[in-house]
């Protein structure tokens, strides 16, 4: 019997933004850490096959934490959702348009920001790179509070063997500071 690695769903508007950020950090901090999952990010009205947004790929690679260069938008879909060992969304109203289209994922669906003050992680849209900036230590510390819970719930696991042998020192979301001049 094939055991398949927990799912964590990231979800945002056009899986351009926010959600690509917060897989990045998402699948780093596992590493780091030695978790083996999977972590994917889609949209709720994703414009299928467009990359990141451009300040998105340039905060990211500022942090030093790059999206996958290969990452494009994609819509949200029925199978991931039931596959989630959780759905994490960017604000309420995308939470309410989870909980209203797709009602079996309303138990596992949580605001990525849920542990820390539930407060919703603003659409950076068509605004300049400071604010994709600004939302960096705030979506990488959503990140890290889940990460915690789910290993407290079980719902992942450390594995040893996972991680690089070499890890890198995780990074404090409370003294992110961009490396500028590193852009993509």
């Amino acid at each position: 019997m094939k055991v398949s690695l927990p799912l964590i769903l990231v979800l945002c508007t056009g899986n351009l933004c926010r959600s690509p950020m917060a897989e990045a950090l998402l699948r780093h901090h596992l590493q780091v850490r030695g978790i083996r999952a999977q972590v994917v990010s889609r949209g709720l009205g994703a414009p299928a096959g467009r990359p990141p947004h451009p300040f998105a790929l340039q905060t990211a690679a500022e942090f030093g934490v790059p999206i996958a260069p290969d990452k494009r938008a994609a819509q949200v879909n029925p199978l991931e959702l039931r596959q989630a060992v959780v759905v994490l969304v960017m604000d309420a109203g995308h939470r309410a348009r989870i909980l209203r289209h797709y009602p079996q994922a309303s138990g596992k669906t949580f605001l990525l920001r849920h542990w820390l003050d539930g407060q919703d992680v603003p659409d950076p849209l068509h605004e300049p790179v400071e604010v994709f900036r600004q939302q960096w230590p705030a979506i990488e510390a959503g990140c890290t509070s889940w990460i915690e819970r789910l290993l407290e719930a079980g719902m992942l696991c450390a594995d040893p063997d996972a991680a690089d042998s070499q890890r890198p020192e995780p990074s404090d979301a409370a003294q992110a500071t961009p490396r500028h001049g590193s852009g993509p």
